[in-house]
């Protein structure tokens, strides 16, 4: 009864703990809010329309991802359960900022008990990989359509090879980390006498090595289906042109035909800022990177302000409040 008890106040916590983030998503969002509303006068509201259904369908794109991964690893779950995966942790990433961990950690929750929980933080861990390959594959494709279209900057040029050699040397040093499998194993049995000299009572041993087990069997099934990789990462793919397009789209909201080459380098490059930038906020990284590099390829500040806006908030109107549902829904029970 006890233990029950400890786990109704452990989920009325945690309710409360992501409707408290919401409320601060919003809070610091609220300028923008008002200054979205007066933007939607002149917008075409049809196109608003459409991308609003794209947008529902690139966390569709999510859950074929994770399904597509789990099924490498012998797991086949629903897409459904995935889909509301995808968005619960998408909300987790945004109101806890931990450079993504913390949704890693919530996947598992939303998996479990179907699939442990080292494989499931692999799966979303691999969903960044992927999605960093993605990124770094695409940016060769912005820059040269950018050069194409006579926008060419120095600046961008610089930032597009320092922020793809960034993104390379950090893929290394990870993978050569996981690859060092025994000393990860070293640290998992040093951890738990960390922490008892603080915690004294710590009996988590068991549930760490059972956690590192699992990561691996995951890692190296991976390692013996290279070729099978190509789906997930297919996925990515897809993930991001579909958001390259919505944004795209936001800009015929508005009647203009920004170059495509500018979209996409505006789209990689505020990635790759919210990236490094959410281990500490989640809130503006994303639009200084995508503010700043269209108006470093000629275009006006209010527009790029404009269009960045309607497409952020609309973005996070669309997936913020189902996933608070599915985050609530998924916790502890």
């Amino acid at each position: 009864m006890a233990h029950a008890n400890k786990r109704v106040i452990a989920r009325t916590v945690f309710t409360w703990a992501g409707l408290l983030g919401l409320c601060i998503v919003v809070i610091l969002n609220r300028h923008n809010l008002v200054a979205f509303w007066h933007a939607l006068h002149n917008l075409r509201w049809y196109i608003l329309v459409v991308v609003v259904v794209i947008q529902i369908g690139s966390y569709w794109v999510n859950g074929l991802y994770y399904r597509s991964i789990l099924r490498i690893f012998t797991y086949d779950v629903g897409v459904t359960r995935l889909f509301e995966g995808a968005l619960a942790t998408n909300f987790v990433n945004y109101v806890v900022p931990t450079a993504g961990l913390a949704g890693a950690g919530f996947l598992s929750q939303v998996l479990a008990p179907d699939v442990p929980r080292g494989t499931s933080v692999l799966t979303q861990l691999m969903r960044y990989a992927l999605s960093a390959l993605s990124v770094l594959v695409m940016m060769p494709v912005g820059l040269a359509l950018v050069v194409m279209a006579g926008l060419s900057h120095h600046g961008i040029v610089r930032a597009t090879l320092t922020s793809a050699g960034a993104i390379a040397a950090l893929a290394f040093v990870l993978v050569g980390l996981v690859q060092q499998e025994h000393l990860l194993r070293r640290v998992v049995q040093w951890l738990p006498r960390a922490l008892r000299r603080v915690v004294k009572r710590f009996r988590g041993d068991e549930a760490l090595n059972n956690f590192v087990d699992q990561f691996y069997v995951g890692y190296h099934a991976m390692g013996r289906q290279k070729t099978r990789m190509l789906v997930p990462f297919t996925w990515s793919m897809v993930y991001i042109l579909i958001e390259v397009f919505t944004f795209y789209l936001a800009f015929v909201a508005f009647s203009i035909h920004e170059p495509l080459g500018a979209v996409i380098m505006a789209y990689l490059f505020a990635n790759i800022a919210s990236t490094f930038g959410g281990v500490f906020f989640s809130t503006g990284t994303f639009e200084l990177g995508m503010v700043g590099t269209l108006v470093a390829l000629g275009s006006p500040f209010a527009i790029a302000f404009s269009v960045t806006l309607v497409y952020r908030v609309l973005n996070l109107l669309i997936g913020l409040p189902p996933g608070y549902v599915f985050y609530r829904k998924y916790l502890p029970k």
